[in-house]
């Protein structure tokens, strides 16, 4: 499966999703913009701002590519970790950009900014207070993680990892949402508060024994349903993702912008079949 959704040209995904859509009428309407605007776009993509990009990158992702992927459910085997533990440069600089890429696809920050206050402790142009702290929280509950893998993931250590992450940026960090959470776009109903804990000791005891990718996605979905706080679900979820990887020695996926919106189409459909995320996840790992 090829997963590089962004080097097809946005024209070629244009001209794809009006077959979808039948009428320009139709396709307009799903992006919320005029039929005027999107012929505009079709004869000059150059004025397709970077959110209407995503908008149409994730309707290609869901109505184009999604249709055409191997439906089996499969067992899929990760990329071996090989030396990356023992090479501290290597291991450092991917660490870096599994942060840094998991924060740009919740707030925008970019790598070249995060690097900027963890490498040089220079603060961008712009950066408020929050933004700095949000990339210091994630930056070192990071490497915590990855110095201490082998740890038993619990509701505990879950709600622990929670308070470093969101340290300073919520007043509940490290507690259980009272509240019912939604997620944009998309039919699910969640987790209600009053049971997300015995969920996630549910969750805990069924994914104990994680043994390939296909487990890190069935876990990966399961514990984004429940979303049990409320803010930081998706950065905990794929620091959950890290230390499940490295304790059966297997490469983690680095998820950024450059594949977020193929990366929440196949969380969707993960409830379906988890093997299309965890095959996204293989090839977000080499």
């Amino acid at each position: 499966m090829n997963f590089d959704y962004k080097s097809i040209p946005c024209a070629k995904k244009i001209d794809d999703l009006l077959v979808y859509y039948k009428t320009s009428v139709a396709f307009a309407q799903a992006l919320g913009v005029t039929r005027m605007t999107l012929t505009a776009w079709r004869d000059n993509v150059q004025k397709i701002k970077v959110k209407n990009q995503d908008k149409i990158d994730l309707l290609w992702c869901k109505y184009v590519f999604l249709p055409n992927i191997d439906g089996e459910n499969k067992a899929v085997k990760g990329i071996d970790l090989g030396d990356f533990l023992l090479e501290p440069l290597v291991m450092d600089k991917a660490l870096r950009g599994m942060a840094a890429g998991s924060l740009e696809i919740e707030t925008g920050t970019q790598e070249i900014d995060f690097n900027s206050i963890v490498l040089e402790n220079i603060v961008p142009n712009n950066f408020y207070a929050k933004s700095v702290l949000e990339v210091q929280n994630i930056h070192h509950i990071t490497q915590e993680i990855a110095q201490d893998f082998q740890v038993d993931i619990d509701s505990q250590k879950i709600k622990d990892w929670h308070k470093v992450l969101m340290r300073g940026l919520v007043d509940n960090a490290g507690e259980f949402s009272t509240k019912q959470r939604v997620l944009p776009n998309v039919d699910t109903q969640l987790t209600h508060p009053d049971d997300i804990e015995e969920e996630l000791e549910n969750w805990v005891e069924e994914h104990s024994n994680i043994e390939n990718l296909s487990d890190v996605a069935k876990s990966h979905y399961h514990f984004e349903m429940i979303h049990p706080f409320s803010d930081g679900n998706g950065r905990i979820g794929r620091l959950i993702i890290l230390a499940q990887c490295l304790k059966i020695s297997i490469k983690p996926p680095t998820i950024n912008n450059n594949n977020k919106a193929l990366y929440y189409i196949l969380l969707e459909h993960a409830k379906v079949n988890p093997s299309a995320l965890a095959y996204f996840f293989r090839a977000c790992s080499k």
